[in-house]
């Protein structure tokens, strides 16, 4: 069984050069092995069905699902090689364990026809576990969208700080928070100053988080719209994103986390007043039709209209003096 590898077998196992071979038909461990309470760490099969997703607290583990196309070339993958990595759990009750990191690979390894798979139980507290779960996913998953780096980073400090007995950031002890958030930047590879402003990214309304996600609003920008009041936020989205497509620059940015710190509700008629200084935010001019219908029979599409006044200005930029 799992439980009889040694030190060396283990560092070869995480090291992904040691082959645990699946089964075509797994049969389920023994009574002992499988249920009973482990005491520190060991290598154990375990029934899928005693895993149970992460959950501390309210805190969720922020990481997506694999796609279907990527769940399915993992499953193609173990049914081909096996589950060489193991799965990490803690304890969580009588005949419960928690995943820590491993949730595609117990999904893809059930599709695979897996009834055990291989996990490395620790004995974690809320904080160690919650720590855990991001380094590990932070480290192993590629592609991961910004959202789930923001709340992963923001539960990662939030543990150390918790741990550590270090200051909240209303406190007059900045500085110890500031090299908290470094040392997980550090480790990372990005600075602190980039990991606060992905942490920042937590205080965005969904709408303006998936906007950042979908690459429609820059991770500094939405930094920096998240010190926006939530109403306010709102009013922009619906405003610059909804109605009208304006482009939100870093410098309308700043201009409106400005107006709101005057604790201001924002109205349409002031974010006009806003988007208008640069001229370079509107991207979208919509034109009465009954302002150009003189121009166009009765049967002119859209399209075509739209093509004759870009025409229309270009011929008139052309020979203007």
């Amino acid at each position: 069984m799992m439980e009889n590898y040694n030190s060396d077998a283990l560092d070869k196992l995480f090291a992904g050069t040691l082959h645990v071979p699946s089964q075509e038909a797994p049969t389920e461990p023994t009574t002992e092995t499988a249920l009973q309470p482990l005491a520190g760490d060991a290598l154990r099969e375990l029934p899928i069905e005693l895993l149970r997703d992460f959950a501390t607290g309210m805190e969720k583990q922020p990481f997506r699902p694999y796609s279907p196309e990527d769940l399915e070339a993992l499953r193609q993958d173990i049914i081909a090689h096996g589950i060489i990595q193991p799965l990490i759990v803690r304890p969580a009750g009588p005949h419960l364990y928690e995943i820590i990191a491993g949730h595609n690979r117990r999904s893809a390894a059930r599709a695979a026809g897996y009834t055990v798979v291989p996990c490395l139980v620790r004995n974690l507290s809320d904080d160690e576990a919650i720590m855990q779960m991001c380094s590990t996913n932070l480290q192993q998953r590629k592609n991961l969208l910004p959202s789930e780096k923001a709340f992963a980073y923001k539960m990662q400090l939030d543990a150390m700080r918790r741990q550590a007995g270090r200051p909240s950031n209303n406190s007059p002890q900045l500085a110890a928070n500031l090299r908290t958030d470094d040392e997980i930047g550090e480790s990372v590879g990005i600075s602190g100053d980039t990991l606060r402003r992905y942490i920042r990214l937590t205080y965005l309304i969904p709408v303006l988080l998936q906007a950042v996600d979908e690459k429609k609003l820059g991770l500094t920008i939405g930094a920096t719209l998240s010190f926006l009041s939530r109403n306010n936020q709102e009013v922009v989205e619906a405003y610059c994103l909804h109605e009208h497509s304006v482009y939100i620059s870093l410098e309308l940015a700043d201009r409106l986390r400005e107006a709101d710190q005057g604790s201001a509700k924002f109205t349409p008629e002031m974010l006009e007043e806003l988007v208008q200084p640069s001229g370079k935010n509107l991207r979208k001019v919509t034109l009465p039709f009954k302002t150009v219908r003189r121009y166009f029979s009765e049967e002119a599409t859209q399209e075509e209209i739209e093509t004759t006044i870009q025409q229309a200005l270009k011929l008139y930029f052309a020979t203007k003096d």
